[in-house]
This record gives C-alpha cells, structure tokens and sequence, in this order.
C-alpha cells in the first residue's frame, strides 16, 4: 500500500509538469563516465519516457573514459593541457573507432527500449547524422591542439525538423569542417552550443560525479562557481554561456540517482543541481493569476480554524494586500497586511506556509517583505491577530495587546467567539 501511495503522490506531483514539458527542447549531455554506469540501460529508458511524454530529445554523447583506455592499451600517450585533449593523429583515428560504436550502442539500446513493452512507441526513431560543424581549436598558449575542435555551427534547420517528426536526435564528439577534416570535440561545448542554437528549453548534463553543488544557482552567482571549481571551469564556463544565451533551465544530475532524470524533470523540487538566468524561487506582490494557488495553500488551515475563510470573489478583491512565495510556479507562502482605515496601522493577516517549506525561516521571509512594502506606505505600527502562533510572532517582536487597544474600527468587528490573541510592534 505504501509504495501504490508513493506511486499516486509521485503522479499527482508529475501531473503539471507532464503538461508543461510536453513539445518543449530540452538537450541531454551524457558524459562517457555515464555511458559506462551499470544502470546505463535504466537511463535509457528513462530518456524514453521523456520522448514518449513528448519531450523533443537531443541527446549529446562523451567518449573521454573509452578512448583513454584504448589509448592505455595501446601504450600511447594520453595529451591533456588545461583540460583539453590534444588530438594527434593516433588519436583522432582512436576517437573516430570508440564514437563510432558509442553511437551504434546508444541507437541500437534505444531503439530497443522504444520498440518494447510498456514503453512501445513506433513513431519515435533515433537519428544521427553530419549536423555539427567545427572548427580547428588551433595553437593556445603555444599549444598545438591539432585534431581538437570547436562547433563552428550546427544544422539547426535539419535538427528542427528531425525533432518535429518524433525522433531522438543525436549527436556525438566528431565535427566536420567545409573542407573534410574531422575534429575531435567537448561534448560538453557540443550541448551548450546546441541548447543555445535551439533556444532550448532546458539542458541537461548526466554525470558520475559528486559536485556538492546547492540545490539552485542562479546566473549572478556562476562566476563564483567557476573561480572556485579548478577542475570543472570549462563545464561552468559552458552552462554561464548557455544561461546568458537565453536557456532557462540547466540541470546536473548524478546517474548513480536511480529515476534522477523523472525526479529533477517532474518534482518540485527535484535532487539534481539546478541553474537559472530568473530567480526559482522569490517573494513578491500577488497578481491576479495567483488566486487559485493561495487559495489551495489556505484551504487546509481554513477548515481547521486556523485561518478565517475567504472566498474567491474576496480574494480576488482583496489581492493587491497579498505577498506570496512563489517556487518554480507553485504558491508555496503567502501573506496579506491591509491598513486599518484611516490609521498608520497595518494587519497581518492569512499567513501559511505549505508544509513541506517551512525551514529556512520562510514566514519570517515574508513577514520582513510585508513589513517594508508596508513601510513604503506609510503604516508605522503592525498588528496581528492568532489563535495558533502567538509564540512565533512574539518571537518577530511583536507584543501582546487587549481589545481595547485596537482601533475603534477594528474593535467594531473582532470577534469574541474567536476569541484571537492580539499582537502589536512597530514597524521601523
């Protein structure tokens, strides 16, 4: 019974998410470390699913592991500078061979998995071709990078339209230059390149490392990463370019997560690392089209006497008094202050956080936002009324009061039955 429980609550949580990702882009990078992974079947499927959902999958591939150890086995030297492979001959022909056969591996396990029960879905293929084209890396710093590329472009057109007939697209670390050479490429740069090419809704890296990276990272704050992460500036330096390009979302998920991919894509919250060019999660003033998500928020503490009970009509009213927490969409806090008339009071009022956001001081967060919005105003003293928080608004530096001390307007309609605490602090 447990797990059908879990099994409905992971449902109804996917349920707004399966709507809003349907006929979106997103670009998923899958390092060689991930291709290696025992579960690499499992991720498979789980890209699957994204495709059956209606997601419009491009799938970018590494190869770095594989080649290494054909080079090791062959006893030829493996080039890195400044994280970079330095592709000579040997290894350009190396690198062609082991991509060549990630990619038929890849196609021949999804095609599988797309063609087998319950997934079944014959109108998704996955298709591969000369899309990218690349450049020299060149000499930097004095090195000869040789066979070593960059994209130049990617076919963006031909991708397009590829995805809008229900395929898979992939694409791996080879490019082509106009005259025939062939470069090695990051798959990384690859995926970057390409999310911003294709204005992608979201670009994903699978990968086998522990980052300890916070849950959200916006933009402004990607430089500091970058500075302190020696060993991964170039993949920073690559999610910065795509966040400033326009991509909205990019996530780092771990592939030992098992369902990581399904977690991060249709959670609230996910288990990955995300990173964004907006806030994810922000206070601000309520507008019109956050009615239904506070009234969802409120519902329950109304119908245990915690909160008195508004209407929609009411709410929709009384909306430009609300301040909300709003994560990734979802109403997850809200508040209200409305003045007294014809005083410098103002009262707090309808404050809930939903139950799975109460750490990090959220209400205490909004009640600070209030307060300075009520600043703004004018109001100079705040006021509050409760039958269950007493304790956590004297704790904010609030004081208790009578009924007497309210104003008389305030006076004419409190209500005994109720009989709520009253709490008063200045506003400074």
């Amino acid at each position: 019974m447990k797990k059908n429980c879990t099994s409905i609550d992971f449902f109804r949580e996917a349920s707004p998410y399966i709507q809003q990702h349907r006929g979106k882009t997103f670009v998923l990078a899958l390092s060689g470390e991930v291709i290696k992974h025992p579960q690499f079947n499992v991720i498979l499927q789980d890209i699957a699913i994204l495709s059956t959902l209606g997601v419009k999958v491009i799938l970018v591939h590494g190869s770095r592991p594989q080649v290494d150890e054909e080079l090791k086995a062959l006893d030829h030297d493996i080039l890195i500078q400044n994280d970079l492979r330095i592709t000579d001959d040997v290894t350009l022909k190396i690198s062609t061979s082991i991509i060549g056969t990630i990619r038929l591996h890849i196609e021949n396990m999804l095609t599988n998995i797309l063609n087998t029960p319950p997934i079944i879905n014959e109108g998704v293929g996955v298709l591969s071709g000369n899309l990218i084209t690349a450049k020299p890396l060149g000499i930097i710093d004095g090195t000869d990078y040789q066979h070593t590329g960059e994209v130049r472009k990617i076919n963006t057109q031909l991708i397009n339209t590829l995805l809008d007939q229900h395929n898979i697209v992939m694409l791996s670390p080879l490019g082509f230059s106009p005259t025939g050479q062939t470069f090695n490429l990051r798959y990384e740069q690859i995926a970057s390149f390409t999310a911003k090419a294709l204005q992608a809704d979201k670009l994903i890296f699978l990968h086998a490392e522990d980052f300890s990276l916070p849950q959200h990272t916006r933009l402004l704050n990607l430089a500091e990463l970058i500075h302190e992460n020696d060993t991964q500036q170039r993949l920073f330096t690559d999610i910065d370019d795509a966040l400033s390009a326009g991509v909205q979302r990019i996530h780092l998920i771990n592939a030992d997560m098992e369902g990581g991919l399904l977690m991060e894509l249709y959670t609230r919250d996910g288990i990955g690392a995300m990173f964004s060019a907006d806030q994810y999660e922000e206070i601000h003033s309520a507008r019109i089209d956050n009615v239904s998500g506070i009234l969802e928020l409120i519902r329950p503490h109304e119908e245990k006497g915690i909160l008195v009970k508004r209407s929609r009509e009411q709410l929709e009213l009384e909306i430009n008094n609300f301040a909300v927490i709003e994560r990734d969409h979802t109403i997850i806090g809200c508040a209200a202050c409305y003045r007294i008339p014809d005083t410098d009071i103002g009262e707090i009022a309808c404050l809930a956080i939903h139950p799975d956001y109460r750490g990090n001081d959220r209400g205490g967060k909004l009640l600070d936002y209030l307060s300075g919005q009520a600043k703004a105003r004018g109001i100079e003293q705040l006021l509050v009324l409760t039958t269950q928080t007493t304790d956590w608004f004297r704790e904010r530096g609030f004081k208790e009061a009578t009924v007497n001390s309210l104003p008389e307007s305030r006076k004419a309609v409190y209500n005994f039955q109720r009989n709520s605490n009253i709490l008063i602090r200045d506003n400074p």
